[in-house]
């Protein structure tokens, strides 16, 4: 098994791989495995697939429950989130047990280098949509781009001030992702969305 330490993706193979599927570093950035005390290559891929199938788990309960608001159910609602956050803790744990988390610094310094990946990856995506015929699919790739983008400034940001006292407010756009600092924009600069679809992270 093999870490690359550039995003921290696990790879489960005998041989070291060429290329890192997330963020696309070279077989130079990748290192034996010894991060995890858990023993058993099928203990590891259950414990991956554990992780991606809970993640996959939280999302779909959150729109499920944001599609249950609309149709005015609120106590559906609140179940799917109940179970959201229910699957977000499992997914924790298999992520922790995998062990690829790393100090803040590391951490910061893989989410920068998958963000990186996710904007080099959707010009294509964009591309595939226009060529299939599904414009607001190739709009959506287009906003998500230049939100990924953003996001790579904010950990590089990060990393620069990392050890400033000072907190930061973040304000995220519900319909594109968008993320502003310090207060809300009166429209998104990638979507154009009001500020009241703007929701404060604590």
């Amino acid at each position: 098994m093999w870490l690359c330490i550039h995003c921290r993706h696990l790879e489960i193979s005998d041989t070291k791989p060429e290329r890192c599927p997330v963020c696309g570093a070279g077989p130079d950035k990748f290192v034996e495995y010894t991060g995890s005390k858990i023993k058993g290559t099928e203990t590891i891929k259950r414990l991956q697939e554990g992780f991606e199938a809970e993640s996959k788990a939280n999302i779909r309960d959150l729109a499920f429950a944001f599609k249950a608001d609309q149709e005015g159910l609120p106590v559906i609602a609140g179940l799917f989130r109940a179970v959201a956050e229910s699957e977000a803790v499992h997914a924790f744990h298999y992520l922790r047990l995998l062990g690829v988390i790393a100090d803040t610094q590391e951490n910061l310094e893989a989410a920068f280098e998958r963000e990186n990946y996710a904007t080099d990856a959707y010009p294509g995506f964009v591309k595939t949509a226009e060529e299939e015929g599904n414009p607001a699919v190739a709009r959506m790739f287009g906003f998500h781009r230049d939100v990924e983008r953003g996001h790579a400034k904010l950990y590089k940001k990060a990393l620069d001030r990392m050890l400033e006292p000072e907190g930061t407010d973040y304000y995220v756009c519900s319909v594109c992702g968008y993320v502003a600092i310090g207060s809300a924009p009166d429209e998104c600069p990638i979507c154009n969305a009001p500020k009241d679809k703007f929701r404060r992270i604590d």
